[in-house]
């Protein structure tokens, strides 16, 4: 047909400095999520490494030109402000539907080949996890980057088994900065360079982590949708806000192959885009997806001693602090809390795995191979965890001098603040 080919991205992009932003909407009508959009917009335009903001809006153009909400006004002004990053795509005017699988349309055009994806009501990310989020992309490529990653849990004791022994085996290599962590496993010729300057033949099995199989028919496998926790380790999936995806993959969302998963997503009450994109770009790239933290910490500072009445006070206020949750927080409480919604995503997240016959070996944290990782005691069916989950810029391994990654692009600069 006229669709045209579409090729993997290459597993290093080192000379990628900038990212395009890509977030999506609909309505006016909900002022919070507006307000939200207009922030998260806000912040992101004056981060260094923000190439474009592209708002693909899944509406007709009047619902948001002809708005006299405020915050509808400002996104509507920075649109014609040449001087402003954000551009406005307006899907039914280039032959699109509504359609939440948009923000991946290959007619979208980012210009930078590092995307970065928000929902409109964020959680949006500060400087310093973007600085981390792009800096692993950057040695990472081919695969998504994510931070808020979910799990999925394997009940059957030979997927389980399987499960554990190809995630220990993902940890492990990445641990030892691994050639298989440098190489696309289907680039045949450069696999086998790798295999022969290791002293392995070309029969040899080259040691990619496998997939586990999931076979429902023969023994009833099923697969179980962990919600309850964002792991660095052992993760399948992402949610869109803040991952980060090649510009490549756009192409293969939207070929031909794949109108039945498009379909689906339709279809299906949940409108499962994010499991179905974590799932097809895995399987395209044969590879696991990478975590990094989304919130990360000033370095610690020595603080004086403080009065007993003013410290209480302090640590009332510490306990209370809403800073790392999204503004509308109480609103995704009550979308989990629709009748059978866990038990919706579940049955879209057995389908979509069923459909490729396979899951992958589960992400590796950003703590890998240095001394904050641990094991996972305690945490369910996890092998490794993070220890602290939450750190400062000085533990991030790829953008500190002598730590993992950290040569693997020699020009990277963190994306800080505009002056």
């Amino acid at each position: 047909g006229d669709y045209p080919i579409c090729y993997i991205p290459p597993s290093k992009s080192c000379d990628v400095d900038t990212f395009s932003v890509i977030l999506m909407s609909h309505t006016v009508e909900d002022d919070v999520r507006l307000r939200t959009m207009r922030q998260g917009i806000n912040a992101i335009a004056n981060f260094k490494g923000t190439e474009e903001i592209i708002l693909v809006w899944n509406a007709d153009r009047k619902i948001l030109e002809e708005s006299e909400k405020k915050n509808a006004q400002v996104l509507v002004k920075w649109n014609k402000d040449e001087s402003h990053p954000l551009r406005i795509f307006y899907s039914l005017e280039n032959g699109l539907h509504n359609n939440l699988l948009n923000r991946y349309h290959p007619s979208v055009n980012p210009k930078s080949e590092a995307i970065v994806y928000f929902d409109d009501d964020g959680p949006f990310f500060n400087k310093d996890a973007m600085a981390a989020g792009f800096g692993l992309w950057r040695f990472n490529s081919d695969v998504q980057i994510g931070s808020m990653a979910r799990n999925i849990r394997m009940p059957s004791k030979r997927m389980n088994d399987l499960q554990t022994e190809t995630s220990k085996l993902t940890s492990k290599l990445y641990q030892e900065d691994a050639w298989q962590t440098h190489v696309h496993p289907y680039q045949h010729d450069e696999v086998e360079e790798k295999m022969k300057e290791n002293g392995l033949s070309p029969t040899d099995d080259p040691g990619f982590p496998k997939f586990t199989p999931i076979c429902n028919e023969q023994s009833g496998d099923v697969v179980e949708y962990n919600y309850f926790v964002f792991p660095h380790y052992k993760a399948h999936m992402s949610l869109p806000s803040g991952s980060l995806l090649h510009r490549n993959y756009l192409c293969f969302m939207w070929h031909p192959a794949f109108a039945e998963l498009r379909q689906f997503i339709l279809d299906h009450p949940t409108h499962p885009d994010d499991m179905t994109i974590s799932t097809l770009v895995s399987h395209l790239s044969g590879k696991p997806l990478r975590t990094f933290p989304k919130n990360i910490k000033k370095p610690p500072k020595p603080e004086p001693v403080a009065e007993p009445a003013k410290e209480e006070s302090r640590r009332r206020l510490a306990s209370t602090s809403t800073q790392d949750l999204p503004q509308n927080q109480g609103r995704r409480r009550l979308l989990w809390q629709q009748k059978d919604w866990g038990n919706m995503r579940e049955e879209a997240i057995q389908s979509i795995v069923r459909y490729f016959g396979s899951i992958n070996s589960g992400s590796v944290g950003w703590c890998a191979g240095t001394e904050y990782e641990v094991e996972a005691k305690g945490k369910g069916n996890m092998v490794f965890n993070c220890n602290p989950e939450n750190p400062h810029m000085e533990l991030i391994p790829w953008l500190n001098a002598g730590g993992l990654g950290y040569d693997e692009c020699p020009s990277l600069n963190e994306p800080a603040q505009k002056v």
